[in-house]
């Protein structure tokens, strides 16, 4: 997460990143990782959560369901739910 709108996943092994997710219009707050239903969410203080796949395209879908910033996302542990917190 990052005030640049942005997220990044890194591949640690050369130490190199290996995606850029850009799509937010305001500071990203918070990122989770789902490996059972191979996703990322992020949270922003556009009040919008993403759903991106971790592929090149950075292909992604927004939610919007909260009236204010966006401060924490959280997979529940099977992956099937996904859990938001905001100020609103």
């Amino acid at each position: 997460a990052s005030l640049d709108n942005s997220l990044m996943v890194w591949n640690f092994k050369p130490q190199m990143r290996a995606y850029r997710f850009a799509g937010h219009k305001a500071a990203v707050y918070t990122v989770a990782y789902s490996p059972h239903a191979n996703l990322i969410a992020s949270g922003s203080k556009d009040r919008t959560i993403r759903l991106w796949q971790p592929s090149v395209e950075g292909k992604s879908t927004v939610l919007k369901a909260h009236s204010g910033t966006v401060r924490s996302v959280s997979f529940s542990n099977d992956g099937r739910l996904l859990l938001s917190g905001s100020d609103d």
